[in-house]
């Protein structure tokens, strides 16, 4: 029976790869950092963004999983993610910068010695027009992201569809996943202003440092990309497939 989970689970891992292979177009987006209080007029289009994150992963003895995650964003490509876009106001000195940061929830189910897959998630995108937010992680992964000096904060645009999720342990790791539904509010709105309607797929991917696949609570840390693309034909199906394995995997096992 174990042999036979693993399988399961193994061959709904080769699913999502197929589909974290199947690389996005870079879709071109325009930001007005206008909209932002204290900023100056300026906008520019970008198909990137860059960052820093850092994750509290929490393996249950059964080997599903959940974690929490804030990631802060420092960077704007164009080009296919080939060109910095400079200057901007993103986090530089003065009364007209601010910060850009997320906050990620995620839980799935390991699915081999080095590899899990992301069953449901979700993420919202937040402006910090100050630069004063603190983030600070929970004790476990299924803790929420503790969010501190955010009075001036809002937030600018969220999903709750995370369809494709998978993560490879190496040195480094790496991690693809793939949201859809993605949506602004209406401050979120002024600040990307281009396409009109906004896209609604984002593929955000990135790597972390090498950590040991056991049931116990971690911290990683890793860089994070993400960028709006437009998923290959068929993509979406695989990657309900995939996903329906990953649960009759963990349905199984514990039924057992």
């Amino acid at each position: 029976m174990k042999k036979h989970l693993l399988s399961i689970a193994a061959a709904a891992s080769m699913l999502v790869a197929g589909v974290a292979q199947a690389a996005p177009t870079y879709e071109d987006f325009t930001i007005s950092e206008g909209s932002v209080p204290g900023a100056l007029a300026n906008s520019f289009t970008a198909d990137k963004m860059n960052g820093g994150y850092f994750e509290k992963l929490t393996i249950n003895p059964d080997f599903t999983f959940a974690t929490a995650a804030y990631a802060n964003f420092g960077q704007f490509f164009k080009n296919d993610g080939t060109t910095l876009v400079a200057p901007t106001q993103l986090n530089c000195l003065g009364a007209n910068c601010y910060g850009l940061y997320a906050t990620f929830t995620s839980a799935g189910y390991v699915s081999g010695p080095s590899s899990f897959v992301g069953t449901s998630g979700a993420f919202e995108l937040y402006i910090d027009p100050d630069q004063d937010t603190t983030l600070a992680l929970g004790a476990t992964g299924a803790d929420p992201v503790v969010i501190g000096g955010n009075a001036d904060d809002y937030k600018i645009a969220f999903s709750t569809d995370l369809f494709a999720a998978l993560g490879i342990v190496g040195n480094p790791g790496a991690f693809d996943l793939w949201f859809k539904n993605f949506t602004l509010t209406a401050l979120g709105e002024g600040y990307f202003t281009s396409p009109d309607p906004f896209h609604l797929v984002v593929n955000v991917d990135g790597d972390f440092d090498n950590f040991v696949v056991a049931p116990g609570t971690i911290n990683v840390t890793g860089d994070v990309s993400a960028v709006f693309g437009i998923p290959e034909p068929g993509t979406l199906a695989l990657a309900g497939l995939a996903l329906a394995g990953i649960g009759l995997a963990s349905r199984r096992k514990a039924a057992k």
